[in-house]
């Protein structure tokens, strides 16, 4: 879209499609209108006849912020569930928008090490325990709350006694969050190279070595070929199976409604207001 929005992924929630959307990389803030933006993506959807009743808004940067907040009015408002989803904490007027919307939020949280996670999640993410503590700020608004977790990679947090994730699931749970949704991560050139400059070198090893990565492209010079690098599907069951054994030894419920847009935390019954032909202005009152 020439707004500056990109359609992230598109998945099935329990209700209908579930669009998740951000802002373009490199690309300048989206308007803090993005009101037209919205419906005509919404529209393209309901042209082919399928109906989007979840909008996550991925704020990937401070700056989005000036777009989430008027995004998260026009979608509530045309019945659509909003998902904030963040490596950051929220701006006190979003977290006040996401009340009075009752949107929920997700944050996204890699490892309790903020110079991991910040190689993981790019370098305005904020440490677990910051994003913790406003999770247990949100709750107490009556916001709910999950944890996107992850990218989870095989030979970082699948390590012999779960040294790079139980922890990490500990303060999770002491902050009495429940839901969580896994991301099995891939390999990039560009999170090969930073995660080089954060990880001992036999961890950065073992890493390099389960996703069949070539020697020829561990090296930080190394020209950026690739797309990256992914698990086999057996060897990605194999990671997400072991990990979720000790999610649910400290108590956590990971997709507890069956998708990834956590539907059972949505107690409003909503009714989806199309936006093709007069629907657009419905919620103006035009």
């Amino acid at each position: 879209m020439s707004s500056g929005f990109t359609t992230l992924q598109v998945l099935s929630s329990c209700t209908g499609l579930h669009v998740i959307l951000g802002s373009r990389a490199g690309a300048p803030v989206p308007s803090a209108s993005p009101e037209l933006a919205l419906a005509g993506l919404l529209g393209e959807f309901e042209a082919r006849g399928e109906r989007v009743t979840v909008v996550t808004l991925r704020l990937a940067r401070r700056e989005d912020a000036t777009w989430a907040e008027p995004a998260l009015r026009w979608l509530t408002a045309h019945g659509r569930r909003v998902i904030l989803r963040s490596p950051a904490t929220l701006a006190r007027s979003l977290v006040l928008r996401a009340k009075d919307c009752q949107a929920s939020v997700a944050y996204e949280i890699a490892h309790q090490k903020v110079e991991i996670q910040r190689a993981l999640l790019g370098a305005e993410a904020e440490a677990a325990p910051k994003l913790l503590l406003q999770a247990q700020y949100l709750r107490r608004l009556g916001v709910p709350v999950s944890v996107h977790l992850g990218p989870l990679l095989a030979g970082l947090h699948d390590r012999p006694f779960g040294p790079d994730f139980e922890p990490l699931l500990r303060h999770i749970a002491a902050a009495e969050l429940r839901d969580l949704h896994f991301v099995p991560g891939r390999l990039t050139p560009a999170r090969i190279g930073a995660l080089s400059a954060v990880l001992d070198a036999d961890t950065m090893t073992s890493v390099l070595r389960r996703y069949g990565v070539p020697p020829a492209a561990q090296s930080r010079d190394a020209a950026p070929t690739s797309t990256g690098w992914r698990l086999t599907a057996q060897a990605t069951g194999a990671l997400v199976e072991g990990l979720k054994g000790l999610a649910e030894r400290h108590g956590m419920r990971l997709d507890a409604c069956g998708c990834t847009a956590h539907c059972h935390r949505d107690e409003q019954r909503r009714e989806v207001v199309p936006v093709q032909g007069p629907g657009l202005f419905a919620a103006h009152g035009w």
